[in-house]
């Protein structure tokens, strides 16, 4: 998790001068409340963490973009008989956006895309282990809306659904994200 942060930081770092040459590129960091959803033919089991992104994007119009980044929905554990289950998810996306400006503060945005996912599951139990890690691709939708404090600084909140980021031997994964943060357009 650390290489792909770092990864995400050098990145913008690189991409920061081309972004300062073009206008309508923004890019933006998130917090909020991630949810895992993993069900079987037992039931379910459904736990929030903190999760977090990290995003760059493009406004090529007043109402139509694209954005790309890197979300982290933390980790779900459960405990059962003796044993412990740890589920860890993370994603890279792409999507495309709308916006709806309803005045010079405030807009409305939705976004929709591809993202994949990458979701790592361990058991434990005494002396037994087991991993397990998964990539899959799955489509995924956003809805928030923004606060312009100015031209360049914005406060966003919005939540995003990323579907199934995880389906094996009929274990299905399921991942959100209602996160606020602050978006800065060059």
């Amino acid at each position: 998790m650390k290489k792909q942060l770092f990864a995400v930081v050098v990145g913008a770092a690189l991409a920061f001068p081309l972004f300062a040459q073009a206008e309508g590129a923004y890019i933006g960091a998130n917090v909020g409340r991630s949810e895992l959803k993993i069900s079987d033919e037992t039931g379910s089991v459904k736990k929030s963490d903190t999760g977090y992104k990290a995003y760059a994007g493009y406004d090529f119009t007043q109402n139509f973009g694209a954005e790309a980044g890197y979300v982290d929905f933390g980790k779900l554990t459960q405990n059962f008989d003796g044993g412990k289950l740890e589920v860890k998810s993370h994603a890279f996306y792409v999507a495309a956006t709308g916006t709806l400006p309803l005045n010079e503060q405030f807009s409305l945005f939705a976004k929709a895309g591809v993202s994949q996912n990458r979701t790592k599951a361990t058991y434990n139990e005494l002396n037994f282990s087991q991993n397990e890690s998964q990539n899959k691709t799955s489509a995924m939708f956003g809805i928030g809306a923004a606060y312009h404090f100015d031209k360049k600084l914005s406060l966003v909140a919005e939540y995003e659904n990323f579907g199934k980021v995880g389906n094996n031997d009929g274990t299905k994964v399921k991942a959100d994200l209602l996160s606020i943060g602050l978006r800065y357009k060059f």
